[in-house]
């Protein structure tokens, strides 16, 4: 069993070349310095103002850090020569699961929000796949519901062509989400794919409808179900707001959307009836 490295003490300056971002990092392979929130974070050191710790690990002759990304590469955007231990950064002996595990947590709000569905999907897999525990291990893990975890490893049922289309952002998440969940061949997916790729999402959905209704027109006996279709613009901002709030509720409640929107029509119903 190899020993462990001496750790840089407290106050110790370490050159920032040591330094690099670790490929345990989930949003290794991200931009910096472009967004919005970057330029404010680069601001803000510029103004003196102080900014937490990050943190890294001995990797080959250097640091990789693991968490804290962007203040890492906001101090280093400034060029500055050392980083001093307690007040730049932290050193950790950290295993690579212990590392991968610490930046998925760090990032919880940004894998809610921002990041890739697919760079999501994959890293939370690892996570599943290293951990032993399974997909309800991983949830207690990561603080999540399983039914949270579950959803955003659902992108990894898509054929290659519709992962791909996912990830670069020519597809939505609950659009990708829903042609999951309908279990179509990897043939049928690549059709739609092709469909986003040349002619929009508009033309897509109108696809996946067309496919739905044949489904329902199959599968469904006349007569005993009715079914009612909300559709949300992603153009249009109050749509998408709502959406993500009746995601969140639904979430809170452990209920699937549309479980929990027919609930609410159900409670919204009675009250306006008496």
């Amino acid at each position: 069993m190899s020993k462990k490295p001496e750790l840089p003490k407290s106050g110790e300056r370490v050159p920032a070349s040591k330094f690099h971002v670790s490929k345990f990092n989930v949003r290794a392979s991200e931009p910096f310095g472009e967004s919005e929130e970057d330029k404010q974070l680069i601001a803000n050191l510029r103004r003196g103002r102080i900014i937490g710790p990050f943190k890294a690990r001995p990797e080959g002759a250097g640091w990789g850090v693991f968490v804290g990304r962007r203040r890492y590469l906001a101090k280093n955007w400034l060029r500055v020569k050392d980083f001093v231990v307690g007040v730049d950064w932290w050193p950790e002996n950290a295993t690579e699961e212990e590392a991968w595990e610490a930046s998925l947590v760090e990032n919880l709000e940004v894998l809610r929000q921002n990041m890739d569905p697919m760079t999501r999907a994959h890293a939370l897999a690892r996570i599943v796949d290293e951990s032993g525990a399974g997909l309800r291990g991983a949830a207690v893990k990561l603080g999540l519901k399983a039914s949270t975890l579950s959803e955003w490893l659902k992108p990894l049922e898509l054929s290659p062509k519709m992962q791909k289309t996912l990830a670069k952002g020519q597809l939505f998440f609950t659009d990708a989400l829903h042609v999951a969940k309908m279990g179509l061949g990897k043939e049928r997916q690549d059709e739609l794919a092709e469909v986003v790729e040349k002619d929009g999402m508009d033309a897509f959905r109108a696809a996946v409808a067309r496919l739905e209704e044949g489904r329902l027109k199959r599968g469904i006996p006349a007569g005993k179900f009715t079914i009612i279709r909300t559709m949300f613009d992603h153009r249009y901002r109050p749509d998408m707001e709502l959406l993500a709030k009746l995601n969140k509720l639904a979430e809170g409640a452990g209920k699937k959307i549309d479980e929990y929107t027919k609930w609410v029509l159900s409670e919204h119903v009675k009250g306006v009836s008496g």
